[in-house]
Protein backbone atom coordinates (compact mmCIF):
# COMPACT_ATOMS: atom_id res chain seq x y z
CA UNK A 1 0.00 0.00 0.00
CA UNK A 2 1.11 3.53 -0.73
CA UNK A 3 1.66 6.10 1.99
CA UNK A 4 2.23 9.04 -0.34
CA UNK A 5 2.75 9.98 -3.96
CA UNK A 6 4.31 12.91 -5.82
CA UNK A 7 3.44 13.67 -9.45
CA UNK A 8 5.39 16.07 -11.66
CA UNK A 9 4.73 17.27 -15.24
CA UNK A 10 2.23 14.55 -16.10
CA UNK A 11 -0.75 15.38 -18.33
CA UNK A 12 -2.56 18.36 -16.73
CA UNK A 13 -0.56 18.17 -13.48
CA UNK A 14 2.44 20.41 -12.89
CA UNK A 15 3.09 19.34 -9.29
CA UNK A 16 0.80 17.41 -6.96
CA UNK A 17 1.68 15.82 -3.60
CA UNK A 18 -0.66 13.51 -1.68
CA UNK A 19 0.37 12.45 1.83
CA UNK A 20 -0.98 10.08 4.47
CA UNK A 21 -2.97 7.84 2.16
CA UNK A 22 -5.32 5.41 3.88
CA UNK A 23 -6.56 1.97 2.85
CA UNK A 24 -9.77 3.24 1.23
CA UNK A 25 -9.30 6.66 -0.38
CA UNK A 26 -11.78 8.83 -2.27
CA UNK A 27 -10.70 11.81 -4.38
CA UNK A 28 -13.07 14.62 -5.35
CA UNK A 29 -12.71 17.95 -7.10
CA UNK A 30 -13.91 19.99 -10.04
CA UNK A 31 -13.45 18.91 -13.63
CA UNK A 32 -9.89 19.07 -14.97
CA UNK A 33 -8.36 19.19 -11.49
CA UNK A 34 -6.35 16.01 -12.15
CA UNK A 35 -8.36 13.20 -10.51
CA UNK A 36 -8.11 10.75 -13.41
CA UNK A 37 -4.53 11.82 -14.11
CA UNK A 38 -3.64 10.99 -10.51
CA UNK A 39 -5.09 7.48 -10.89
CA UNK A 40 -3.07 7.05 -14.08
CA UNK A 41 0.06 8.14 -12.21
CA UNK A 42 -0.59 5.48 -9.56
CA UNK A 43 -1.14 2.88 -12.28
CA UNK A 44 2.11 3.75 -14.06
CA UNK A 45 4.08 3.68 -10.79
CA UNK A 46 2.60 0.33 -9.72
CA UNK A 47 3.59 -1.19 -13.06
CA UNK A 48 6.67 0.93 -13.68
CA UNK A 49 8.53 -2.02 -15.23
CA UNK A 50 5.75 -2.78 -17.70
CA UNK A 51 6.22 -0.66 -20.86
CA UNK A 52 2.67 -1.42 -22.07
CA UNK A 53 1.02 0.75 -19.43
CA UNK A 54 1.44 4.19 -21.05
CA UNK A 55 -0.37 2.82 -24.10
CA UNK A 56 -3.09 1.36 -21.89
CA UNK A 57 -3.81 4.63 -20.07
CA UNK A 58 -4.41 6.30 -23.43
CA UNK A 59 -6.91 3.54 -24.23
CA UNK A 60 -8.65 4.39 -20.94
CA UNK A 61 -8.92 7.93 -22.33
CA UNK A 62 -10.64 6.67 -25.47
CA UNK A 63 -7.51 6.64 -27.67
CA UNK A 64 -7.25 3.02 -28.88
CA UNK A 65 -5.01 4.01 -31.80
CA UNK A 66 -1.29 4.78 -31.62
CA UNK A 67 0.55 7.57 -33.39
CA UNK A 68 3.88 9.32 -32.94
CA UNK A 69 1.82 12.50 -32.60
CA UNK A 70 0.46 11.23 -29.25
CA UNK A 71 3.73 10.81 -27.35
CA UNK A 72 3.78 14.48 -26.34
CA UNK A 73 0.28 14.14 -24.79
CA UNK A 74 1.76 12.52 -21.66
CA UNK A 75 3.82 15.61 -20.80
CA UNK A 76 2.50 18.79 -19.21
CA UNK A 77 1.61 21.36 -21.87
CA UNK A 78 2.96 18.89 -24.46
CA UNK A 79 6.48 19.91 -23.40
CA UNK A 80 8.55 16.72 -23.59
CA UNK A 81 11.77 18.54 -22.64
CA UNK A 82 10.72 18.21 -18.98
CA UNK A 83 10.51 14.54 -17.91
CA UNK A 84 7.56 13.13 -16.00
CA UNK A 85 8.35 12.13 -12.42
CA UNK A 86 6.18 9.92 -10.21
CA UNK A 87 7.49 9.11 -6.73
CA UNK A 88 5.73 7.00 -4.15
CA UNK A 89 6.50 5.49 -0.76
CA UNK A 90 5.04 2.24 0.53
CA UNK A 91 3.42 2.19 3.98
CA UNK A 92 4.77 -0.98 5.53
CA UNK A 93 8.24 -1.27 4.03
CA UNK A 94 8.83 2.50 3.53
CA UNK A 95 10.36 1.51 0.20
CA UNK A 96 10.56 4.62 -1.99
CA UNK A 97 9.82 4.15 -5.69
CA UNK A 98 10.87 6.53 -8.43
CA UNK A 99 9.62 6.50 -12.01
CA UNK A 100 10.73 9.02 -14.62
CA UNK A 101 9.39 9.02 -18.16
CA UNK A 102 11.44 10.49 -20.99
CA UNK A 103 10.74 10.92 -24.69
CA UNK A 104 12.61 8.86 -27.26
CA UNK A 105 13.68 11.07 -30.13
CA UNK A 106 14.85 10.65 -33.69
CA UNK A 107 16.08 13.14 -36.24
CA UNK A 108 13.38 14.72 -38.36
CA UNK A 109 12.85 12.64 -41.46
CA UNK A 110 13.37 13.53 -45.08
CA UNK A 111 10.33 12.47 -47.09
CA UNK A 112 10.70 11.89 -50.84
CA UNK A 113 7.79 13.24 -52.88
CA UNK A 114 7.66 12.90 -56.67
CA UNK A 115 11.42 12.94 -56.94
CA UNK A 116 11.97 15.86 -54.56
CA UNK A 117 12.84 15.77 -50.85
CA UNK A 118 10.86 17.72 -48.28
CA UNK A 119 12.63 18.53 -45.01
CA UNK A 120 10.77 19.13 -41.77
CA UNK A 121 12.15 22.54 -40.67
CA UNK A 122 12.16 24.08 -37.19
CA UNK A 123 13.33 27.52 -36.08
CA UNK A 124 16.59 26.30 -34.57
CA UNK A 125 20.20 25.96 -35.72
CA UNK A 126 20.14 22.30 -34.71
CA UNK A 127 18.51 19.62 -36.77
CA UNK A 128 14.85 19.06 -35.85
CA UNK A 129 13.86 16.09 -33.67
CA UNK A 130 10.69 14.01 -33.68
CA UNK A 131 9.27 12.00 -30.80
CA UNK A 132 9.68 8.30 -31.40
CA UNK A 133 8.33 6.68 -28.23
CA UNK A 134 8.88 6.73 -24.48
CA UNK A 135 11.47 5.43 -22.01
CA UNK A 136 10.50 4.48 -18.44
CA UNK A 137 13.32 4.66 -15.88
CA UNK A 138 12.54 2.99 -12.56
CA UNK A 139 14.45 2.45 -9.34
CA UNK A 140 13.57 2.08 -5.68
CA UNK A 141 15.27 2.44 -2.32
CA UNK A 142 15.62 -1.33 -1.97
CA UNK A 143 18.00 -1.44 -4.94
CA UNK A 144 19.45 2.02 -5.49
CA UNK A 145 22.25 0.72 -7.71
CA UNK A 146 19.84 -0.92 -10.17
CA UNK A 147 17.74 1.02 -12.65
CA UNK A 148 15.21 -0.75 -14.83
CA UNK A 149 14.69 0.88 -18.24
CA UNK A 150 11.65 -0.01 -20.33
CA UNK A 151 10.87 1.33 -23.77
CA UNK A 152 7.90 1.58 -26.08
CA UNK A 153 7.89 2.81 -29.63
CA UNK A 154 5.95 2.53 -32.84
CA UNK A 155 7.41 0.47 -35.71
CA UNK A 156 5.21 0.73 -38.72
CA UNK A 157 1.72 0.16 -37.36
CA UNK A 158 2.75 -1.92 -34.36
CA UNK A 159 3.82 -1.00 -30.85
CA UNK A 160 7.14 -2.47 -29.74
CA UNK A 161 7.83 -3.02 -26.03
CA UNK A 162 11.30 -3.58 -24.57
CA UNK A 163 12.60 -4.37 -21.08
CA UNK A 164 9.49 -5.83 -19.43
CA UNK A 165 9.95 -6.97 -15.83
CA UNK A 166 7.22 -8.40 -13.58
CA UNK A 167 5.91 -5.64 -11.25
CA UNK A 168 6.10 -6.58 -7.55
CA UNK A 169 2.56 -5.35 -6.76
CA UNK A 170 -0.73 -6.06 -8.54
CA UNK A 171 -2.65 -3.01 -9.67
CA UNK A 172 -6.03 -2.94 -11.43
CA UNK A 173 -7.57 0.12 -13.11
CA UNK A 174 -11.37 0.21 -13.30
CA UNK A 175 -13.02 2.86 -15.45
CA UNK A 176 -16.04 3.13 -17.76
CA UNK A 177 -13.75 2.09 -20.63
CA UNK A 178 -12.48 -1.08 -18.89
CA UNK A 179 -15.88 -2.42 -17.85
CA UNK A 180 -15.82 -5.66 -19.79
CA UNK A 181 -12.37 -7.14 -19.12
CA UNK A 182 -14.16 -9.92 -17.24
CA UNK A 183 -12.91 -13.08 -18.89
CA UNK A 184 -9.42 -13.46 -17.40
CA UNK A 185 -10.53 -12.00 -14.08
CA UNK A 186 -13.39 -14.46 -13.72
CA UNK A 187 -11.09 -17.37 -14.51
CA UNK A 188 -8.72 -16.24 -11.74
CA UNK A 189 -11.62 -15.88 -9.27
CA UNK A 190 -12.77 -19.42 -10.10
CA UNK A 191 -9.26 -20.78 -9.58
CA UNK A 192 -9.12 -19.25 -6.11
CA UNK A 193 -12.64 -20.48 -5.20
CA UNK A 194 -14.13 -17.03 -4.76
CA UNK A 195 -17.07 -17.48 -7.15
CA UNK A 196 -19.61 -17.77 -4.32
CA UNK A 197 -18.39 -14.48 -2.85
CA UNK A 198 -18.83 -12.86 -6.24
CA UNK A 199 -22.37 -14.21 -6.70
CA UNK A 200 -23.34 -13.12 -3.17
CA UNK A 201 -22.06 -9.62 -3.90
CA UNK A 202 -23.96 -9.22 -7.17
CA UNK A 203 -27.13 -10.54 -5.52
CA UNK A 204 -27.11 -7.38 -3.39
CA UNK A 205 -28.28 -5.41 -6.43
CA UNK A 206 -29.58 -8.27 -8.63
CA UNK A 207 -31.28 -10.74 -6.26
CA UNK A 208 -32.46 -12.99 -9.11
CA UNK A 209 -28.90 -14.06 -9.92
CA UNK A 210 -28.18 -17.64 -8.85
CA UNK A 211 -25.13 -18.51 -10.94
CA UNK A 212 -22.89 -17.28 -13.72
CA UNK A 213 -20.15 -18.75 -15.87
CA UNK A 214 -18.15 -18.33 -19.06
CA UNK A 215 -19.84 -19.92 -22.07
CA UNK A 216 -18.06 -21.66 -24.96
CA UNK A 217 -17.50 -18.32 -26.68
CA UNK A 218 -15.83 -16.83 -23.61
CA UNK A 219 -18.82 -14.61 -22.80
CA UNK A 220 -19.80 -14.19 -19.14
CA UNK A 221 -23.43 -15.30 -18.76
CA UNK A 222 -25.74 -15.35 -15.74
CA UNK A 223 -28.72 -17.34 -14.52
CA UNK A 224 -31.65 -15.18 -13.34
CA UNK A 225 -34.31 -17.89 -13.63
CA UNK A 226 -35.11 -17.53 -17.32
CA UNK A 227 -35.22 -20.36 -19.87
CA UNK A 228 -31.53 -19.83 -20.67
CA UNK A 229 -28.50 -17.97 -19.38
CA UNK A 230 -28.09 -14.41 -20.65
CA UNK A 231 -24.92 -12.36 -21.30
CA UNK A 232 -23.99 -10.22 -18.32
CA UNK A 233 -23.66 -7.17 -20.54
CA UNK A 234 -27.48 -7.22 -20.80
CA UNK A 235 -27.99 -6.96 -17.04
CA UNK A 236 -27.85 -3.17 -17.00
CA UNK A 237 -25.06 -0.63 -16.60
CA UNK A 238 -25.14 -0.47 -12.81
CA UNK A 239 -24.93 -4.24 -12.36
CA UNK A 240 -22.11 -4.46 -14.89
CA UNK A 241 -20.26 -1.64 -13.11
CA UNK A 242 -20.58 -3.35 -9.74
CA UNK A 243 -19.41 -6.62 -11.28
CA UNK A 244 -16.24 -4.93 -12.58
CA UNK A 245 -15.52 -3.44 -9.15
CA UNK A 246 -16.24 -6.74 -7.38
CA UNK A 247 -14.04 -8.75 -9.74
CA UNK A 248 -11.17 -6.31 -9.35
CA UNK A 249 -11.33 -6.45 -5.55
CA UNK A 250 -11.57 -10.26 -5.41
CA UNK A 251 -8.76 -10.69 -7.94
CA UNK A 252 -6.15 -8.50 -6.24
CA UNK A 253 -5.31 -9.63 -2.66
CA UNK A 254 -2.61 -7.34 -1.20
CA UNK A 255 -2.86 -5.28 -4.37
CA UNK A 256 -4.18 -1.85 -5.32
CA UNK A 257 -7.48 -1.14 -7.07
CA UNK A 258 -7.95 2.20 -8.83
CA UNK A 259 -11.56 3.11 -9.62
CA UNK A 260 -12.31 6.13 -11.78
CA UNK A 261 -15.79 7.61 -11.34
CA UNK A 262 -16.90 4.85 -8.97
CA UNK A 263 -20.50 6.08 -9.10
CA UNK A 264 -20.75 5.72 -12.92
CA UNK A 265 -23.90 3.83 -13.88
CA UNK A 266 -24.95 3.25 -10.26
CA UNK A 267 -28.25 4.56 -8.93
CA UNK A 268 -27.82 6.59 -5.76
CA UNK A 269 -29.88 4.03 -3.82
CA UNK A 270 -27.25 1.27 -4.28
CA UNK A 271 -24.12 3.36 -3.73
CA UNK A 272 -23.99 2.60 -0.02
CA UNK A 273 -24.29 -1.13 -0.82
CA UNK A 274 -21.33 -0.83 -3.18
CA UNK A 275 -19.20 1.01 -0.62
CA UNK A 276 -20.08 -1.51 2.09
CA UNK A 277 -18.79 -4.29 -0.16
CA UNK A 278 -15.64 -2.31 -1.05
CA UNK A 279 -14.80 -1.67 2.61
CA UNK A 280 -15.42 -5.33 3.51
CA UNK A 281 -13.21 -6.64 0.70
CA UNK A 282 -10.47 -4.09 1.37
CA UNK A 283 -10.33 -5.38 4.93
CA UNK A 284 -10.61 -9.09 4.06
CA UNK A 285 -8.12 -9.13 1.17
CA UNK A 286 -5.81 -6.31 2.33
CA UNK A 287 -6.49 -4.23 -0.78
CA UNK A 288 -5.79 -0.51 -1.04
CA UNK A 289 -8.54 1.36 -2.89
CA UNK A 290 -8.07 4.72 -4.60
CA UNK A 291 -11.26 6.01 -6.19
CA UNK A 292 -12.67 9.21 -7.67
CA UNK A 293 -16.20 10.59 -7.84
CA UNK A 294 -18.23 13.57 -9.03
CA UNK A 295 -21.28 12.56 -7.00
CA UNK A 296 -22.41 14.18 -3.77
CA UNK A 297 -24.58 11.10 -3.06
CA UNK A 298 -21.50 8.90 -3.49
CA UNK A 299 -19.62 10.95 -0.90
CA UNK A 300 -22.52 10.62 1.55
CA UNK A 301 -22.56 6.84 1.07
CA UNK A 302 -18.78 6.71 1.48
CA UNK A 303 -18.98 8.71 4.70
CA UNK A 304 -21.64 6.40 6.15
CA UNK A 305 -19.64 3.26 5.32
CA UNK A 306 -16.37 4.76 6.56
CA UNK A 307 -17.98 5.58 9.90
CA UNK A 308 -19.59 2.15 10.26
CA UNK A 309 -16.64 0.07 9.04
CA UNK A 310 -14.34 -1.93 11.28
CA UNK A 311 -11.43 0.38 10.47
CA UNK A 312 -12.74 3.96 10.10
CA UNK A 313 -9.26 5.38 10.62
CA UNK A 314 -8.26 3.77 7.32
CA UNK A 315 -10.63 5.87 5.21
CA UNK A 316 -9.92 9.37 3.90
CA UNK A 317 -11.43 11.80 1.45
CA UNK A 318 -9.13 14.11 -0.50
CA UNK A 319 -10.24 17.21 -2.38
CA UNK A 320 -7.92 18.28 -5.19
CA UNK A 321 -7.93 22.02 -5.77
CA UNK A 322 -6.44 23.70 -8.81
CA UNK A 323 -5.76 27.35 -9.45
CA UNK A 324 -4.15 27.84 -12.84
CA UNK A 325 -0.94 25.77 -12.64
CA UNK A 326 -0.96 25.30 -8.86
CA UNK A 327 -2.39 22.15 -7.29
CA UNK A 328 -3.15 21.44 -3.64
CA UNK A 329 -4.91 18.71 -1.67
CA UNK A 330 -7.22 19.08 1.33
CA UNK A 331 -7.61 15.93 3.45
CA UNK A 332 -10.73 14.89 5.35
CA UNK A 333 -10.61 11.89 7.69
CA UNK A 334 -14.01 10.31 8.55
CA UNK A 335 -14.62 12.48 11.61
CA UNK A 336 -14.39 15.61 9.43
CA UNK A 337 -16.58 14.41 6.56
CA UNK A 338 -19.69 15.88 8.19
CA UNK A 339 -18.03 19.28 8.04
CA UNK A 340 -17.23 18.72 4.37
CA UNK A 341 -20.81 17.68 3.57
CA UNK A 342 -22.34 20.56 5.54
CA UNK A 343 -20.46 23.09 3.48
CA UNK A 344 -22.06 21.57 0.36
CA UNK A 345 -18.92 22.19 -1.65
CA UNK A 346 -19.35 21.65 -5.35
CA UNK A 347 -17.53 18.46 -6.37
CA UNK A 348 -18.99 17.87 -9.81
Amino acid sequence: MYENIQVRNFRCITRLDVDDLAQVNLFVGQNNCGKTTLLEAFFLLIGATNPELPARVNIFRGLPFVSNDLWASYFYNLDSTIPIEIIGQMRQSHNKQHLSIHPRQKKASVIPNSGTATLSFVGDSKRGLELDGLELHYKDSDSLDTETVCKLSLKGNELVFEGYKEPPVRGIFVSPTTEFDWRARFDSIQQHKRTKKLISAIQLIEPRLSDFRLNASGVLVGDIGLASLIPFTLFGGGTARFLSIAMSMLDSPKGIVLIDEIESGLHYSVQQTVWEAVFAWANEFDVQVIATTHSYECIKAYKKCATDSLFPDQAKLFRIERKNELFSVVTYPPDELDRFLRKMWEVR
